[in-house]
């Protein structure tokens, strides 16, 4: 009965099914306690109670179950310790407990189920040291503690887990060393350390790992340089060691690690000059090795492998060579004491050249500001004779326009803040301090009855709606030969300059990407499903989404929305919208429906996501290579990982929904609506899996709600 809306607790009549086998009721609403009769199920083998709302302690009952194989109580609200007689639950092959608030030690009696091959207990609050009674479970193949309290060092025995593929203890207060024989997990393919008090010198056992993919030993105390041993990792993808306290130079061996895709050696005092070896590394696809004490030249070969997003060098003051915010080495190999001569050469050659172009500056502003005064002075006439509209809420029109001019100068072009393709926007201050933006109209576009329409469309739309994620109309002037609109000012401009803007978009952290994300989300689902009739944007783009200095989003550009009128066709001979975000269906059809904005905003969902269009991704989603990509490989690269519990999650949400969004058949896209519930709900999707080896296919099996047509049925699955 799993994936329903079940709701209440679980009946104590639950131990009467004596011979039940199995009980799966995951991902419903189940709330209250586990009840102590579910003791009485001792035929159970397989037991999954996860993403419900169980509260309460675990019983120790649960302890009878001596048949259980598979024990899933991942995702809940449960709290207490686990008890003790865990350890009688000697068949057990899978145990989840993440995602609770289960606290205290971890039992040693953990030590007595030998035949576990899956531990998860991450994303609790379990304290004290990791027994050493783990390294008892010879059979265990995952390992996942990470996010807790967890103290002390790293038990030695754990190295007796020679099955183990996936060991994560992230986020927890371990200390101490690395265990000496951590080589001999041969099988191992992620170690994930991250977040922990760990120090000393990085093991050069750790040359042992033949089948290791992920290294994310980041954030610790380790010293010491970059062992050489650690460049025979043939098969390591990722290499995270920054903000440790790594000293030395970079291994001249690294080009040897040919699989390599990231390299992150941040925040360290790493010494010498960068390798151009790490050119050769054509897998190499992110390299950070900012904030550390690099000298000499920029190799060319490194800086022809990497694009500037995915090559990090800054804080090494002491780099030089043909890269954004490095001085070319020519000009560090002149001696200090004709550097006077040429910094005045240099000004005998600027300053002549500096007075010519602002003086041909000023005769273009003269003439500019001649042609606005001559045509706003007729535009004044026609409005005072012929009553066109004019509109600012709280203020009488003439006193608002008169303001609208004084504060821009008459338009004049140093208050511009950006050009479109119909016209100029302008920053203004109004005399009661409030600052706004003006998109005003070109006089000659003014006249063109297409984009007087646009103009219109967009004020009719705004006036009737009012929502905190959409772009506010103060006011407007519509005339034949001046027209603009008065918004609410948004500091830092449309999504799409911040996303392009490497230092805005690295302040946009994976936090405030997906707030942006669920503002329009907000906005999208209060034109659809609030609106009466509902309202389709149908240009909806990183341009038309702008941010202000909080980094709070809103909808704008409204020129092309249409009304859904339910009595009235849907059908337009007009294609609108922004080649790149329109949905395919626009091939066979020019019926306007809200799924044509649910398209776009997949597409804007992945784009914030990525940091740019995912225009290579849309063509190949349904190829197996796509598929079998790694989301963690297509993740904006300016940005770490997501590493936090809540971002990983956030992440693979949106990330699920974005590509449900995407789907080529309009019917089977969700509504705004209900993924505006989705996010309220923050339904937990492949909770049990490492982030690192998600990949794009199996987040386009989640299961994503659709409302769908009776006619229809679209079909999606539930990797699990």
């Amino acid at each position: 009965m799993s994936a329903n809306k079940l709701n209440g607790s679980l009946p104590s009549s639950v131990g009467q099914l004596t011979k039940l086998t199995a009980l799966s009721l995951y991902s419903n609403r189940i709330s209250g306690s586990i009840p102590p009769e579910i003791g009485k199920l001792t035929n159970l083998t397989y037991l999954d109670l996860d993403d419900n709302n169980l509260i309460g302690q675990l019983p120790p009952i649960l302890g009878q179950l001596t048949n259980l194989s598979y024990l899933y109580l991942n995702s809940n609200h449960l709290n207490g310790s686990i008890p003790l007689s865990i350890g009688q639950l000697v068949k057990l092959d899978s145990l989840f407990l993440n995602g609770n608030m289960l606290s205290g030690p971890l039992p040693p009696t953990l030590g007595h189920l030998t035949n576990l091959v899956e531990l998860r207990l991450e994303s609790n609050k379990f304290n004290g040291s990791i027994p050493p009674e783990i390294g008892n479970l010879i059979n265990l193949e995952s390992l996942g503690l990470e996010n807790n309290q967890l103290t002390g060092a790293i038990p030695s025995a754990i190295c007796n887990l020679t099955n183990l593929q996936y060991l994560c203890l992230s986020q927890n207060q371990i200390s101490g060393s690395l265990p000496s024989r951590i080589g001999n997990l041969k099988n191992l393919t992620s170690l994930l350390l991250s977040s922990n008090n760990l120090m000393g010198p990085i093991m050069p056992s750790l040359s042992g790992l033949e089948s290791i993919k992920y290294i994310d030993m980041s954030d610790n105390h380790f010293n010491g340089s970059i062992p050489a041993e650690i460049c025979s990792l043939s098969t390591l993808t990722f290499l995270d060691l920054s903000n440790n306290s790594i000293v030395g130079q970079i291994p001249s061996q690294f080009h040897n690690i040919r699989s390599l895709t990231t390299l992150n050696l941040a925040c360290n005092s790493i010494l010498g000059e960068i390798l151009s070896e790490l050119g050769d590394l054509k897998n190499l696809t992110t390299l950070n090795l900012a904030y550390n004490n690099l000298t000499g030249s920029i190799p060319s070969s490194v800086l022809s492998q990497f694009k500037n997003n995915s090559l990090n060098l800054d804080g090494n003051k002491d780099l030089c060579g043909n890269f954004t915010g490095f001085l070319p080495c020519s000009l560090l190999s002149i001696p200090p004491s004709s550097h006077h001569g040429v910094i005045n050469k240099i000004k005998s050659i600027i300053i002549p050249v500096s007075v010519i172009l602002f003086l041909s500056f000023l005769v273009l502003i003269m003439a500019m500001f001649y042609k606005n005064k001559k045509c706003l002075s007729v535009g004044e006439t026609i409005t005072m004779k012929n009553g066109d509209i004019f509109s600012i809420w709280n203020y009488d029109g003439n006193i608002a326009y008169n303001d609208i001019i004084q504060a821009t100068e008459d338009f004049d072009i140093k208050y511009c803040i950006g050009t479109g393709g119909y016209g100029s926007v302008y920053k203004a201050q109004l005399p009661n301090g409030k600052i706004v933006a003006l998109k005003k109209l070109h006089t000659s576009e003014a006249e063109e009855h297409a984009l007087r329409k646009s103009f219109t469309n967009e004020v009719k739309t705004l006036i009737e709606i009012r929502h905190r994620n959409i772009v506010r109309l103060y006011g407007f002037c519509l005339h034949k030969r001046c027209m603009f609109l008065i918004y609410e000012y948004m500091e830092k401009g449309s999504l799409f300059c911040v996303l392009n803007n490497d230092a805005e978009a690295m302040e946009l952290d994976w936090e405030k990407r997906v707030n942006i994300i669920i503002g329009i989300v907000n906005a999208l689902c209060y034109m659809h499903h609030d609106c009466s009739p509902p309202i389709v944007h149908r240009d909806v783009t990183t341009n038309n989404v702008l941010v202000n200095s909080e980094l709070q989003a809103v909808v704008a550009d409204f020129g092309t929305a249409r009304l859904l009128d339910p009595n009235s066709s849907t059908q337009s001979t007009i294609l609108a919208g922004t080649y790149g975000y329109i949905a395919p269906e626009f091939a066979y059809t020019t019926a306007i429906t809200e799924k044509c904005d649910v398209y776009s905003f997949g597409v804007v969902t992945l784009e914030i996501l990525m940091g740019r269009h995912p225009k290579e991704l849309l063509s190949s989603l349904s190829s197996s290579a796509t598929q079998s990509q790694l989301l963690n490989e297509v993740l904006d690269k300016r940005l770490p990982p997501p590493t936090s519990r809540l971002d990983v999650h956030n992440v693979v949400l949106v990330s699920a929904i974005a590509l449900a969004c995407l789907h080529s058949n309009p019917k089977c896209r969700p509504t705004m609506q209900s993924v505006s519930q989705q996010f309220l709900a923050r339904r937990n999707l492949l909770a049990v899996q490492c982030f690192h080896e998600i990949s794009m296919g199996q987040l386009m099996n989640q299961q994503v709600y659709v409302d769908r047509d009776q006619s229809e049925m679209c079909t999606t699955s539930v990797q699990r």
